[in-house]
């Protein structure tokens, strides 16, 4: 029972961090007539930042010793039990919203280790394989998850 609870927990918070990010900050920054970027440059983790990522679906346990799931994304060794809320690579620019991952694995891969790629769970090999390799923005933020 305290799994589901904490699984319920997990989800209403992304639900609600979500919610801040597609519809509160926008409006906020219309009415405050500041760029949408303002807020990610306030960020003490510094402005979003254009990195490579792939796909991974293999291993059932990540380096924080949590189960893989979706929602999780591997990264460099300092950046676990941060937040990373992606958006797509609009021309150099900051795109379209894609998704909010916690860091909580490391892989295996001297890029990811060194914090020139994040690497998204996916449960689906398929998937990984669509998704291939592009490059995001990503935005860290010490968010609970």
């Amino acid at each position: 029972m305290k799994k589901n609870n904490r699984e319920t927990a997990f989800w209403i918070s992304m639900m609600i961090l979500l919610f801040i990010i597609t519809v509160v900050l926008p409006i906020l920054c219309v009415i405050y007539d500041k760029p949408l970027t303002a807020h990610a440059e306030d960020n003490p983790y510094g402005a979003p930042f254009k990195i490579e990522s792939t796909a991974y679906c293999y291993g059932e346990i990540t380096a924080s010793g949590q189960a893989v799931r979706e929602g999780i994304a591997a990264g460099r060794k300092e950046w676990i039990g941060l937040t990373a809320i992606l958006y797509k690579d609009d021309n150099g620019k900051v795109g379209d919203f894609i998704g909010i991952y916690e860091i909580l694995d490391t892989g295996g891969d001297e890029r990811i280790k060194s914090g020139t790629c994040i690497d998204i769970y996916m449960p689906d090999y398929d998937d990984c394989r669509e998704w291939g390799r592009k490059n995001v923005w990503v935005q860290l933020v010490d968010a609970v998850g």
